[in-house]
C-alpha cells in the first residue's frame, strides 16, 4: 500500500468485524492485535486467517492494517515471537507495532518488507530517541501520551520527514507513564504489561488506620470513598487542527476492547474532522480533490520563511498562510501564561525583563533569534519601520547586559536561575505559544498563525454519543491537563443502540429489516449512523412495526430479534441505529 499524503485516521478493531466497521466508517489504517503477543487481552482479537482477510479487505478500499506486538517479552517467549513473526510476514498486513528493541531487530530481520511502528510503550519524548529509532528502521513513532503540542513540533521538525509521528486523539488514558504499570501485577498478578490488566486504576479507594481495623476513611470527604487514579477520557475532536499543524502524521483512536458501533461513531466522526482541515486549509477541494500536496506545517530551519517576521496574522494576504503549508499556528494564543525565564549575560536575545514581562505575546511565529520579552519587542519595531529593527536591538544587547531574574526566582526574593536550572525550567514551561530559546541557541520549532477549523455543531457532539468518562485534552495543553475522576468510575452513557440494520426495502415509501437491541416505539427519535455524513434522524410512526412473520406489532420491544420498521432513506447493511436514553446512566456500553 502506498503512504498516505494526508492526516491518517487510525482506528481500533478488537476483532475482524471491527476491522471491517473502521475501515466502511472511513478509516485509513486500523490497528489490533493477534491471538498473542498485543497489549490488550480482553478482546477475541485476530487469527492469523483474520488478517488476511482483513487485509484483503483493507486494500480494497484503500485502508492498511497494523498488528500490535507491544508487549514486553520475556525469555520464554524470545522464540515463540520470532515464529509468529515468521508467520504474520506472509498475511499481507503493512506494520507490526512494537516497544522491545530486541523485537524490533527481529522484526526487521525476519520481515523487512513490513514497516515498523514503535509503540507509545516505548515512552519516545525527544526528537534524539526518534532519530536514534529511525536509524534501526523504524518508519513511525508513537509519541509518549505526555508530550505537550510544542514538544510534538519540536520532535517533527527535527526527524526525517518520512518518518510518522502518531498521537492520541480519543479514548481512555491510562494513569501510569506511557502506559506502562505494575500496579495490575502487584494487586492481581495480572501483568499490564502483556494485556492483561485488570485496571485497578478505575478501582474505589479508601483509607485505613493501622490501629482501626475495619474503619475506612474516605480520601475525598464523600460517603462514597474516593477514586484516585481514575484518569479522564481524551477528546481532542475540536483540536485537531492544533495537533495536525504540530506535525502529527497519523490520529489515534483508542478502544480496541470497545463495540463496532463505538468504532463505527468515533471513526466517522474523526475522519469527517480530518476532511474539514483538508478542506480548510486549502489542500483538498469539498470534493476530495487534491489542490497542493499536504505537507506538515512546522518551520525548519533552511526553509524559505524561516526568518520571516509575521506580527499579525489579519496583516497576511487571505492566501499567504494556505501558500505556506510547512507553517502554522498551534496551541492557545494570548497574554503572558506565566513563561518562566532566565539566561545568562550572553543571551542578547533571549533575556526577559521584569518590564517586559507585562507586555502581551504575539502570536507570530519568531525568528531564529526571537524569546520572549525583549525579542518580541524587537521583532514588533522590525515590522514598525526599515530603521526600528536596528534601534530594536540595540535596546536588546543594552537589557542583555543586565542581570536577568525570572518570575519565580523574584517572587522568592532571588537572582537568575542558573544555566541548569533554566533549562530545566524550560521544559516544564506552562505555555504552548510562547517563542523561546534556550541559553545554547536550540530553537523550539516555529509556527505560524493559522485559522481555526471550524467543526459543526452536530459532529462536536458526537464523542458524547458514545459510552465515555469525562473527557480531556490530555496533556497537549500544559494550562489544561487531564485529571483524575474522583468520585466514580463507571462511563457516562446518554445514547445507546436500538438496533442494526440487515436489510433496506423500497417497499412502502421505504422500510428497513433490523436486529433489535434495546425498545422502540413510536414517536421515539432514532438516528442512523452513515459513514462520512451527518446521521439521519427520523421519529419513528405509529403503526408501522413488524415482526419477522410480518405480523403488526405494538413497538419493538424483544433484543435480539428480528423486527422491520420504515425508513424512507435507503440503509447499508450493518448501520447502527441509536437513540437518546430517557435517563443518563452510569454504566459501561
Amino acid at each position: 500500500m502506498p503512504r498516505r499524503r494526508k492526516p491518517e485516521v487510525l482506528a481500533p478493531a478488537g476483532n475482524l468485524r471491527g476491522l471491517k466497521t473502521a475501515v466502511d466508517f472511513g478509516a485509513d489504517a486500523v490497528y489490533c492485535g493477534g491471538k498473542a503477543f498485543g497489549m490488550r487481552s480482553a478482546p477475541k482479537n485476530l487469527s492469523l486467517e483474520d488478517f488476511e482477510e482483513g487485509a484483503r479487505y483493507a486494500h480494497e478500499r484503500g485502508a492498511r492494517v497494523y498488528v500490535t506486538l507491544n508487549v514486553l517479552p520475556r525469555n520464554s517467549e524470545v522464540e515463540a515471537m520470532r515464529e509468529y513473526i515468521g508467520q504474520l510476514k506472509d498475511t499481507g498486513i503493512d506494520a507490526m507495532i512494537v516497544t522491545d528493541i530486541g523485537v524490533m531487530m527481529m522484526a526487521h530481520q525476519i520481515a523487512p518488507d513490513i514497516e515498523l511502528h514503535v509503540s507509545t510503550q516505548a515512552g519516545v519524548t525527544n526528537y534524539g530517541a526518534a532519530q536514534a529509532l529511525y536509524e534501526f528502521g523504524a518508519r513511525r513513532v508513537v509519541l509518549a501520551r505526555e508530550m505537550d503540542l510544542q514538544a510534538v513540533r519540536d520532535i517533527r521538525a527535527r526527524i526525517p520527514d518520512d518518518m510518522d509521528i502518531e498521537c492520541f486523539v480519543h479514548g481512555a488514558m491510562c494513569m501510569a507513564f506511557s502506559g506502562r504499570c505494575l500496579f495490575s501485577n502487584y494487586l492481581t498478578g495480572r501483568d499490564g504489561n502483556h494485556g492483561e490488566c485488570a485496571q485497578p486504576c478505575r478501582w474505589k479507594y479508601s483509607i485505613v488506620e493501622e490501629k482501626r481495623p475495619g474503619q475506612y476513611y474516605p480520601i475525598e470527604q464523600t460517603a462514597e470513598g474516593a477514586y484516585l487514579f481514575n484518569s479522564q477520557d481524551m477528546c481532542m475532536l475540536d483540536h485537531l487542527d492544533d495537533l495536525i499543524d504540530s506535525g502529527a502524521t497519523s490520529l489515534k483512536i483508542e478502544g480496541r476492547s470497545k463495540s463496532a458501533y463505538y468504532i463505527a461513531a468515533m471513526t466517522n466522526a474523526y475522519k469527517i474532522a480530518v476532511n474539514e482541515y483538508m478542506v480548510q486549509r486549502g489542500f483538498e477541494s469539498a470534493s476530495g480533490e487534491t489542490l497542493r500536496p499536504f505537507t506538515d506545517r512546522v518551520i525548519r530551519e533552511g526553509d524559505p520563511d524561516w526568518s520571516l517576521i509575521v506580527d499579525d496574522a489579519a496583516a497576511l494576504p487571505a492566501d499567504a498562510i494556505e501558500r505556506n503549508a510547512d507553517k502554522a499556528f498551534a496551541g492557545v494564543p494570548g497574554g503572558d501564561m506565566g513563561l518562566e525565564f532566565a539566561g545568562g549575560e550572553s543571551d542578547a536575545s533571549e533575556s526577559q525583563t521584569p518590564e517586559s514581562q507585562t507586555q502581551p505575546q504575539t502570536t507570530a511565529a519568531a525568528t531564529a533569534s526571537s524569546a520572549a520579552g525583549t525579542a518580541a519587542a524587537t521583532a514588533d519595531a522590525a515590522t514598525t519601520s526599515p530603521n526600528a529593527a536596528s534601534t530594536a536591538a540595540a535596546t536588546a544587547a543594552s537589557t542583555a547586559a543586565k542581570p536577568t531574574i525570572d518570575a519565580a526566582a523574584r517572587a522568592a526574593g532571588g537572582t537568575q536561575l542558573d544555566e541548569l536550572s533554566y533549562k530545566a525550567r524550560s521544559a516544564r514551561r506552562k505555555s504552548n505559544t510562547a517563542p523561546e530559546v534556550l541559553p545554547e541557541g536550540w530553537h523550539h520549532a516555529r509556527v505560524r498563525p493559522a485559522t481555526h477549523v471550524s467543526l459543526p455543531d452536530w459532529l462536536l457532539e458526537e464523542p458524547d454519543k458514545v459510552a465515555h468518562r469525562d473527557y480531556s485534552t490530555g496533556f497537549y495543553y500544559p494550562e489544561h491537563k487531564v485529571s483524575q475522576n474522583t468520585d466514580r468510575s463507571a462511563y457516562f452513557r446518554a445514547w445507546m443502540v436500538v438496533g442494526e440494520v440487515l436489510s433496506w426495502s423500497p417497499s412502502e415509501g421505504g422500510r428497513v429489516t433490523i436486529m433489535s437491541r434495546n425498545k422502540i416505539e413510536a414517536g421515539q427519535q432514532v438516528e442512523f449512523l452513515l459513514p462520512g455524513r451527518r446521521p439521519f434522524a427520523y421519529t419513528m410512526p405509529a403503526g408501522g412495526f413488524r415482526d419477522a412473520d410480518g405480523r403488526w406489532v405494538e413497538a419493538i420491544n424483544n433484543p435480539a430479534h428480528v423486527f422491520s420498521m420504515p425508513c424512507p432513506e435507503p440503509m447499508p447493511e450493518n448501520t447502527a441505529i441509536r437513540s437518546r436514553t430517557k435517563r443518563p446512566t452510569l454504566k459501561a456500553e
